[in-house]
C-alpha cells in the first residue's frame, strides 16, 4: 500500500474532521523518519517506504483507535465544580437578598436577576465551549483591536456616567459593565503575543502598545482596580511567552528590565493622576484614606473590619445577618466578608478552597495544551481569574485601597457573572481539542539571543 493510500484509509475512519489533518500529518512525518532510517541501512529508497507503511499496522485498525484519542472531550470535572459554585452563589444571594433593607423593594426580583444572569452564562459558557479557539491563531489582532474600538465607541456614544465614572454601556434594555468586559480582553492579548513568535525587540514596542491602550481606556473611566488586574494579567502573559522562548531575544535581560519597569509603573501611575487630579473624587480620598489610616474617610473598610471582627469559626451568625445590609457593597465589592461574617471562617477558607481547585484545574488544563496557542489562551483566562481573587481578598481584608472589587461567579452583577462564564468555556473549549489541534513545526523558529 502506498503512504497516501494509508493514510487516506486511516483518516477515514476518524469522525472528526478537524483531527484528520493532524493525524495524517503526524503519521506522514513518522513514516518518512522510517524509511529515511531504513534507506541509510542500505534499502533502496522505493523498498523503505513501503517496509516503512507496512510496519505501521493495518490502516483500518489504526484509525479506529486514533478515532478514541482525537475526538473532542468535555471536562466535567470544571463542570461539576462551577455546578457547584453557582449553586452557592444562588443560595448565598437568596440569603443576602432576605435580609438587605435596601433591596427589600426589589425583593424576590434582585433574586431572579442572579439566578437568571447565572443560567445566561451558563449557557454562553456552554456555547463557547463549543467554538474553535485556533480563529484566533489569524485573527486575533483585528478581534483585539475591534474590540477595543466597540469598547471606546461604547463609552463615548452610550456610556452611562455612576459616581463620577463611566461604569456601563446602555445597549438597549441592557446596562453593560465596561470594566468586566474589559477583562474580555485578556484572551486576545493572549493571542496577540501568540503572533508575534519569531520576531526580536521590535516586537515589544508592538506589544506595549497593545498592552498601554486598554489600560488607557481603564483610566479614562476611571477604573484603578481593573487598570492594575489588566496590567497584572499583561505582564504575566508577557513573561510566559518569553520564558517559552517565543521571542529573538535575551530572555534573563528582557525580563529583568521588564519586571524592574512594572514594579515601578503602578506607584507612578497612581502618583500621577492623584496629583494631576484625574482620579474621581471618591477615589482620592479612599487612598488618602488607606495611606493616612484615617478612620473617618475609610467608612467602607472600617465596617468590613468589624464584620470580620466577630466573625465565629463556623456557624450562622444570627446577631450579623440583619445588620449585613450596612455595609456598602456586601453583595459585591465585600461579598467575601459577608459570606465570612454570617457562615464563619471556615466557609471563607471553604470559598478560597473551591476556587483554588478551579484555578489548578485550568491553569493544568493549559501548561499540558501541545498546541500553545491554546496554552497562553487558557493562562490568559486562569489569570483574570486569580487577579480578581487576590485583589478582592485584599481589599476584603483591609490590605489593599478600597476599590471596586468582583469575586467571580459570586458578587452580583450580571456583566460580571456573564464574563466569568464566558472565561470559563473559552478555558473548556481548549480543552475540548487539546487531542485534536496541534502545531507544526514554524518556519522561523524563535531562537533565544544570548
Amino acid at each position: 500500500m502506498r503512504m497516501e493510500e494509508y493514510l487516506s484509509t486511516v483518516t477515514e475512519q476518524i469522525r472528526c474532521q478537524r483531527a484528520r489533518e493532524l493525524v495524517a500529518y503526524e503519521l506522514k512525518d513518522h513514516i518518512l523518519d522510517q524509511a529515511e532510517a531504513y534507506e541509510a541501512e542500505g534499502i533502496s529508497a522505493e523498498e523503505a517506504m513501503d517496509k516503512a507503511v507496512r510496519e505501521m499496522g493495518d490502516p483500518i485498525e489504526t484509525g479506529v483507535s486514533l478515532d478514541r484519542i482525537h475526538r473532542p472531550r468535555m471536562e466535567k470535572g470544571i463542570l461539576g465544580l462551577i455546578g457547584i459554585i453557582s449553586i452557592l452563589s444562588i443560595f448565598l444571594h437568596a440569603a443576602f437578598g432576605a435580609y438587605s433593607p435596601e433591596l427589600a423593594a426589589g425583593g424576590i426580583g434582585y433574586l431572579k436577576n442572579h439566578i437568571m444572569y447565572t443560567i445566561y452564562g451558563y449557557i454562553l459558557m456552554l456555547m463557547v465551549y463549543r467554538l474553535d479557539y485556533s480563529i484566533l491563531n489569524r485573527w486575533a489582532k483585528p478581534a483585539a483591536a475591534g474590540f477595543l474600538a466597540l469598547i471606546w465607541i461604547g463609552i463615548k456614544v452610550f456610556g452611562i456616567s455612576y459616581n463620577g465614572a463611566i461604569s456601563y454601556i446602555r445597549f438597549g434594555p441592557f446596562f453593560l459593565s465596561v470594566p468586566m468586559l474589559l477583562y474580555l480582553y485578556a484572551p486576545l492579548y493572549a493571542g496577540v503575543l501568540y503572533q508575534y513568535r519569531g520576531e526580536g525587540y521590535k516586537a515589544f514596542w508592538k506589544i506595549v502598545l497593545w498592552s498601554v491602550i486598554p489600560s488607557f481606556i481603564a483610566l479614562k473611566i476611571p477604573s484603578v482596580s481593573v487598570n492594575a488586574i489588566l496590567l497584572a494579567v499583561f505582564a504575566v502573559l508577557f513573561t510566559i511567552a518569553v520564558c517559552q522562548n517565543w521571542y529573538q531575544v535575551n530572555k534573563k535581560k528582557v525580563l529583568t528590565a521588564f519586571w524592574g519597569g512594572m514594579s515601578a509603573l503602578p506607584v507612578l501611575l497612581l502618583g500621577l493622576l492623584y496629583v494631576t487630579g484625574n482620579l474621581a473624587g471618591y477615589q482620592a480620598a479612599r487612598l488618602h484614606a488607606f495611606l493616612t489610616k484615617d478612620a473617618n474617610m475609610n467608612y467602607q473598610a472600617n465596617v468590613a473590619a468589624g464584620f470580620l471582627s466577630r466573625s465565629p469559626l463556623l456557624g450562622r451568625n444570627e446577631a450579623v445577618i440583619t445588620e449585613l445590609a450596612q455595609l456598602p457593597g456586601f453583595n459585591s465589592d465585600y461579598v467575601f466578608v459577608s459570606v465570612v461574617s454570617v457562615y464563619g471562617i471556615l466557609a471563607g477558607v471553604l470559598l478560597v478552597a473551591l476556587f483554588a481547585f478551579l484555578l489548578i484545574k485550568i491553569f493544568r488544563i493549559s501548561f499540558c495544551q501541545k498546541n500553545r496557542l491554546g496554552m497562553i489562551l487558557g493562562c490568559a483566562c486562569g489569570t483574570v481569574f486569580l487577579a480578581q481573587l487576590l485583589l478582592c481578598l485584599l481589599v476584603n481584608l483591609g490590605l489593599f485601597p478600597t476599590t471596586s472589587t468582583s469575586l467571580p461567579f459570586f458578587s452580583c452583577g450580571g456583566s460580571g457573572i456573564v464574563v466569568s462564564y464566558m472565561l470559563l468555556g473559552l478555558v473548556l473549549s481548549i480543552y475540548r481539542y487539546k487531542n485534536i489541534l496541534s502545531e507544526k513545526p514554524e518556519t522561523k523558529a524563535a531562537e533565544p539571543v544570548s
